[in-house]
């Protein structure tokens, strides 16, 4: 029997595991955290890097997952998420979303791969996480 992942090797395959079901490269996926370079994603896949908080966060952040499923069996797990958005203006949407990314410019919830919001992150006054599942999204 194998000895289970310590937490640092389960981040490292989680990274893998999100950017390969992504379609990313490596150099995508470091664009995505805003980096210039490739070197922390394949450094970190490889187990070749200890990995931060900071890491573990901007990791995430760039999967649109949380940095608890980063450390767990499946990151990817856990189904959609019921969100409500309040924008300038009072305008407030809710809606079920599984994948989150919330860029410099733009704030973005998409739904099995497909976005059912955006907008301007400049104009996005507040989120909030109404459910932690979303019934039958």
């Amino acid at each position: 029997m194998s000895e289970p992942f310590t937490a640092v090797e389960r981040v490292a395959a989680n990274v893998k595991l999100l950017r390969t079901r992504r379609g990313w490269t490596q150099i995508e996926l470091a664009a995505e955290m805003g980096h210039k370079f490739s070197q922390v994603v394949a450094t970190t896949e490889g187990g070749k890097r200890r990995i931060t908080v900071d890491d573990l966060v901007d990791f995430a952040n760039a999967f649109g997952v949380t940095p608890e499923q980063m450390m767990s069996d499946d990151p990817d797990a856990g189904g959609p998420q019921l969100y409500e958005v309040t924008v300038d203006g009072g305008h407030t949407q809710s809606f079920a979303a599984d994948t989150v990314n919330l860029g410099e410019t733009w704030t973005s919830f998409y739904l099995r791969e497909t976005r059912v919001f955006l907008a301007p992150t400049a104009r996005v006054l507040g989120i909030r996480l109404i459910t932690e599942e979303a019934p039958d999204a």
